[in-house]
């Protein structure tokens, strides 16, 4: 028996490179391709592999990757950016998988460690990916708590906001909305806390005159899908 479970070890210790290998051709093809330099991609690929063993999605490692080299940042820098992002993704995922999601998708793993890394706890992310339910919003969702939360409401009131938004069963346009609405609304000298009690009470959106529909939407998050619609039909990318 001893004989047979060191030959199946060994075996592994074959497929196992094999396999990290195979998963990591496929993104340093793609950073290549994409202008980076093989060395470089190289070295990501092998931060993917590794971050992949983990349930990691090397998709926004890519992206992560080539962000950095259109601006010009180290190679260095970059690696070691992305292997930061991976380790935080890892932790994301965790959250997520917490919140009772059995296969988080890229997307939603990616939008819940730029949260957590804007400063929302692994609490708060479940929250928000437990209201979203299997719905398509759990990433979007994450986004603009994130966003809220960066325009100074606060982690905690920008949960609350998200979650009552979608448990007011809210459009999603709605609430891609919400950064833009709060910006309009501290520039009318309303107060955080002020901005989420009329938020929770619903009083935004829709026919709402203070929601900031027709103002600048530069503050919208970056997940969101590019030709969504207006609830009169218009597009919002002109």
């Amino acid at each position: 028996m001893n004989g047979m479970r060191r030959s199946v070890v060994a075996a592994w210790l074959l497929v196992v490179p094999a396999v990290v290998a195979a998963q990591g051709t496929g993104i340093e093809s793609r950073l290549v391709t994409r202008g980076l330099p093989a060395p470089l991609a190289h070295r990501v690929a092998l931060v993917a592999a590794a971050a992949a063993a983990r349930g990691v999605p090397d998709g926004p490692l890519a992206d992560k990757a080539i962000e950095g080299w259109a601006k010009q940042v180290p190679p260095d820098r970059i690696v070691v950016a992305v292997q930061r992002f991976a380790d935080q993704m890892a932790s994301a995922r965790d959250a997520v998988l917490s919140a009772g999601i059995a296969s988080p998708q890229g997307p939603v793993i990616a939008a819940a460690a730029e949260a957590m890394r804007s400063g929302m706890r692994a609490d708060q992310v479940q929250s928000v990916v437990q209201a979203a339910g299997a719905g398509a919003i759990a990433a979007p969702g994450l986004s603009v708590a994130a966003a809220l939360s960066a325009q100074g409401l606060g982690t905690e009131q920008a949960t609350k906001i998200v979650v009552g938004a979608m448990q007011s069963h809210r459009s999603m346009a709605e609430i891609l909305d919400l950064p833009s609405v709060a910006r309009v609304w501290q520039d009318q000298g309303m107060s955080p806390g002020d901005i989420e009690h009329r938020m929770m009470d619903g009083g935004w959106g829709g026919g709402d005159q203070g929601s900031g529909r027709t103002g600048d939407r530069g503050d919208r998050p970056s997940t969101v899908p590019p030709g969504t619609h207006d609830h009169d039909g218009h597009s919002r990318d002109r």
